[in-house]
């Protein structure tokens, strides 16, 4: 199974590595973000183990993943990654 990332997930993913660089240096973002890319494939090969989050938007699912939360979509070759966003921030605002 396979996952895509949407524009503003990309977008996201730039800010925990440039936020996690400055933060905690180039090996300890480097670790996070091997681990949160094993996340989203295990996402990708189990889809429907997310949070149901229709109120948000109808077929979206959401998975947290240490400090963040990773909503996606299913979709027939796996997932696509709409958004990874802070567990603080407000997904309503951010959808």
């Amino acid at each position: 199974m396979q996952y895509t990332l949407t524009r503003k997930a990309e977008s996201d993913l730039e800010g925990i590595i440039d936020f996690g660089v400055s933060r905690w240096g180039v090996s300890q973002t480097l670790k996070y973000l091997d681990q949160l890319q094993k996340c989203i494939q295990m996402l990708a090969e189990n889809s429907s183990i997310g949070i149901k989050r229709d109120t948000l938007s109808a077929g979206l699912f959401s998975f947290p993943y240490e400090s963040h939360i990773l909503y996606y979509i299913q979709a027939s070759n796996g997932v696509t990654i709409i958004r990874i966003l802070h567990g603080s921030m407000d997904a309503m605002k951010h959808m």
